[in-house]
């Protein structure tokens, strides 16, 4: 039975996250996607719980996820210190300490957080947790599904018949 959970962005344990070496080890893209990452709340590894809560801190330089819309999962980032711009699906807009981001779970919740200071940026991110999720990257036409534990990305122009091989 999941228990009440403490946890304080100062003193909380941060694992580095290095999208690019882990995606990307020849170097092709030219955007950095990396973070540091506490989770707080992890129901995807421990089963328990409707939400999944974590902290970030995105170094200068840094994005921490390609820009992207998310069509079964709703986030809420509380911006704790720091500035960063914020893709959206309506333009880049400036996020600073204090502001709290609603992104919800359609083609308007188009989002990616890049830190252009010279400062860290430390942010609360809370999702819902649903079974399967439904991702599209506008910028690459790529499209991801993840769903049972598994995960799989796909370009969007690689449509096939519905019953192709039944």
């Amino acid at each position: 039975m999941q228990d009440i959970i403490i946890k304080n962005v100062k003193t909380a344990e941060y694992k580095d996250v290095d999208l690019n070496q882990f995606y990307d080890p020849n170097g092709e893209h030219k955007r950095k996607f990396g973070f540091k990452k506490s989770n707080v709340t992890a129901p995807y590894k421990t089963g328990e719980g409707q939400l999944t809560v974590n902290f970030y801190t995105l170094m200068p330089g840094q994005s921490n996820y390609p820009y992207h819309q998310h069509f079964g999962r709703e986030e809420v980032f509380y911006i704790i210190s720091g500035t960063a711009t914020m893709k959206t699906s309506h333009g880049d807009v400036e996020v600073k300490e204090g502001d709290v981001i609603s992104v919800p779970a359609n083609e308007n919740g188009g989002h990616m957080l890049t830190n252009n200071s010279t400062e860290p940026v430390c942010y609360l991110d809370v999702d819902t947790n649903p079974d399967s999720d439904v991702i599209v990257y506008p910028d690459s036409g790529n499209i991801r599904f993840m769903a049972g534990g598994k995960a799989k990305s796909f370009k969007l122009d690689s449509e096939v018949n519905y019953l192709d091989g039944e």
